[in-house]
């Protein structure tokens, strides 16, 4: 037994000499049981949180302020004005605060306790302490505490102008999760009720055997991993504490409240175990998700946990666990027609973490299982053979409680291929400017294509079936292929279409031979000329025709037609002459 006690008193002169910080803990003497008092759960215990600036409103004295209660953190007023009177030091009465800057005058502007809630463990023992001080005299202030509607009378403080601290227990009923501590405003020494009852350093403590870890179990209906306002506690959760050495030390269930809280616990790293209550209905939310310890979820998904208890007096109030529903949902892989095989995705939360992946089977399905609520994509990694990859991710939601799966529809479109026209002369040689028209086996026109400087012409995106090529003008200088060639895009085409046409070279026309005229047989009568009849010569006569047709006439008509005309020149000429003599 002496050893023993020499060790707790070893552990308490060591917290001494390293201290605590500003954490509000006070030992006892009865080391031996190992008993402290931890502070919980008060806020704004000496009214040091006070917005003066947007809520306040001047009482008429240096440093006094009406504040609504809206401006003084936690703290609630039944003053039909709903203001609280806030006091600071250097006011115009010289009264200091008990501790800090600020205190609060319980007569307001109009009478009204003042009153703060907290969250409470059925069955735990609180400590209660306050400094009260009279004003002008004895004034008078009464402790309440219980259920917000169903106040006890605790103490009565009558105190003159000096502060004065009061404190007690109190043991939290069964099935009491939530406590008000009250302080009502009794009389003042002049009877004014709205002069008097200063209060300040409202402190309340549990009352644990050793170091505390413990907190909280709720139900994430969003699925985000944080505290939200509204969502509900999380009742009968067992958790189980391990050493670090995976031996089971104790086992907790949340209380109505959801909370759970080991005491007596020596400093070391521990191991917490939140045992899921219906692992086909449950999961545990996203881990240490939103950056706020005191709201986040700390097990991961199979509920586990690990945390380090610094001293003996350590309050470590903030291993909570979110539980939530699952949910499920289908992809159904299809290419409009048909079901696919094959496919794969990776399925993807709200932060774009890869949850799970997943292939669809024979019949184009596959079912993504376990999902908590909250927004999915499904993006496909690998598109089944002969299709071509979905590009855009598909969003899908989650909901919380949900009971049927989500179908999820992703279609895939036919991998498409190409076809590369050659087109070559006699000497295969390339020739540019053939343009060619594509069109499927059934008669649908898909364009023209024309062939380059190096004599190829390409079309692209041609889903897997049966096409004609034709073509509609030759190059320059050689005959139109008049045969149409068919070709076929396969199915998972891997690399183009090769087709060759060959084109043969145009015949040269032949060039025209110029019109010869013909002499006539005869002449029409004597002294004048009659003129040839002309005829055009073509390509088609032959050489005979032609020497016949242009036989000379009898050499005696020839002459006797020039002396006619010769002398009848005369005539004229010697006419002309006389004439002009006379």
């Amino acid at each position: 037994m002496l050893k023993e006690n020499l060790k707790w008193l070893f552990i308490a002169v060591l917290f001494l000499v390293v201290g605590f910080g500003s954490m509000k803990a006070e030992a006892t003497s009865d080391f031996s049981d190992n008993n402290w008092k931890i502070s919980w759960l008060i806020k704004n215990a000496d009214f040091e949180a006070v917005d003066i600036a947007d809520f306040g409103v001047h009482a008429g004295s240096p440093n006094v302020w009406y504040v609504d209660q809206e401006g003084v953190e936690a703290w609630g007023t039944s003053n039909p004005s709903g203001r609280i009177e806030v006091w600071q030091n250097g006011n115009g009465q010289g009264v200091p605060a008990y501790s800090g800057n600020n205190f609060i005058e319980l007569n307001s502007d109009g009478p009204g306790p003042v009153y703060q809630d907290i969250k409470t463990i059925p069955g735990s023992t609180l400590t209660w302490s306050f400094a009260h001080r009279g004003r002008s005299g004895v004034d008078s202030a009464e402790l309440l505490i219980g259920a917000p509607d169903n106040l006890a009378p605790i103490l009565l403080a009558s105190d003159d102008q000096e502060w004065r601290t009061y404190s007690g227990t109190y043991v939290v009923p069964a099935g009491q999760t939530h406590t008000r501590l009250t302080f009502a405003p009794i009389s003042t020494s002049t009877g004014n009720l709205t002069i008097g009852n200063f209060l300040d350093d409202i402190n309340l403590y549990i009352n644990i055997a050793g170091a505390q870890l413990g907190d909280y179990v709720w139900h994430d209906e969003n699925g985000n991993g944080v505290q939200d306002n509204g969502e509900s506690p999380a009742p009968g959760v067992e958790v189980k504490l391990y050493d670090n050495q995976g031996s089971l030390l104790q086992t907790q269930t949340t209380n109505d409240l959801g909370g759970y809280l080991f005491s007596g616990l020596l400093p070391g790293n521990y191991g917490i175990s939140f045992v899921n209550p219906d692992p086909s209905h449950y999961a545990f939310t996203k881990q240490k998700s939103g950056g706020d310890s005191a709201r986040d979820s700390d097990p991961n998904k199979n509920g586990l946990a690990t945390i380090s208890v610094p001293t003996i007096r350590s309050e470590v109030i903030s291993m909570d666990a979110g539980l939530t529903t699952i949910g499920s949902a289908i992809i159904h892989k299809t290419d409009g027609t048909k079901n696919l095989a094959g496919a794969s995705f990776n399925i993807l939360d709200s932060d774009g973490k890869i949850v799970t992946n997943t292939t669809t089977d024979t019949s184009g399905i596959s079912m993504v299982n376990d999902l908590i609520p909250g927004t999915y994509t499904a993006k496909e990694t690998t598109a089944p053979v002969g299709y071509q990859l979905q590009p855009q991710p598909i969003s899908f939601k989650i909901v919380y409680e949900q009971t049927t799966p989500i179908e999820v529809n992703v279609t895939n479109q036919l991998k498409t291929g190409s076809v590369n026209v050659h087109k070559v002369g006699e000497q295969n040689q390339a020739l540019p400017n053939a343009i060619f028209e594509v069109m499927t086996k059934s008669g649908e026109d898909l364009g023209t294509i024309t062939t380059n400087k190096s004599g190829i012409a390409t079309m692209s995106g041609l889903v897997p079936g049966d096409y004609i090529l034709t073509e509609v003008t030759a190059p320059e200088g050689y005959e139109r292929s008049a045969k149409p060639s068919p070709f076929t895009i396969p199915f998972n085409p891997t690399q183009p279409v090769e087709l060759t046409i060959k084109n043969k070279t145009a015949p040269i026309p032949p060039t025209p031979k110029p019109n010869i005229p013909l002499k006539p047989s005869t002449p029409s009568k004597a002294g004048t000329i009659t003129p040839v009849a002309r005829t055009s010569v073509t390509s088609e006569i032959s050489a005979t025709d032609t020497s016949a047709r242009l036989t000379k006439l009898p050499a005696t008509g020839e002459k006797s037609e020039c002396l006619l005309i010769l002398l009848g020149t005369l005539a004229l000429t010697s006419s002309f002459y006389l004439t002009r003599r006379k």
